[in-house]
């Protein structure tokens, strides 16, 4: 195996309060450099039940299915942005309450010998929660 991405954050919230951030309002604060399509990016679509997808005015673009979805503290998805569906891997997001506020630990696994390059792509998740903080903050 491949070691995962770990990335870190401490937002001034609740745990609830930071993982409706980081889920019902991903859109938000995501990069649209990191879609499909960045110049019609409008939003991120999350069924809590099923597909994660990028929405590019009446378009989406289904990359990653629900796994786990539990508001006090825990969301895990299959995520397979820029690789095809087959080979997925799994985002797996926790929120822990500290004293400084929420800590939101992700951990970006699933890596198989010959996804290198692709992993490489998925390296920049550290500034992605810098944007999901300053969203929450």
């Amino acid at each position: 195996m491949i070691e995962p991405v770990v990335a870190e954050v401490t937002v001034p919230v609740s745990t609830t309060e930071a993982f409706v951030g980081f889920t019902a309002q991903m859109g938000e604060w995501w990069d649209p450099m990191l879609t499909p399509e960045p110049a019609t990016f409008t939003g991120i679509s999350i069924d809590p039940e099923g597909p994660v997808a990028s929405v590019h005015g009446d378009d989406e673009f289904v990359w990653g299915r629900v796994m786990k979805w539990d508001p006090i503290g825990h969301y895990t998805q299959e995520l397979w942005l820029d690789h095809p569906e087959d080979e997925a891997t799994v985002l797996d997001v926790r929120f822990t309450e500290g004293p400084e506020g929420t800590l939101v630990r992700l951990v970006h696994s699933g890596w198989v010998p010959g996804t290198e390059e692709v992993r490489e792509k998925f390296t920049h998740w550290g500034e992605l929660l810098e944007r999901y903080a300053a969203h929450v903050s």
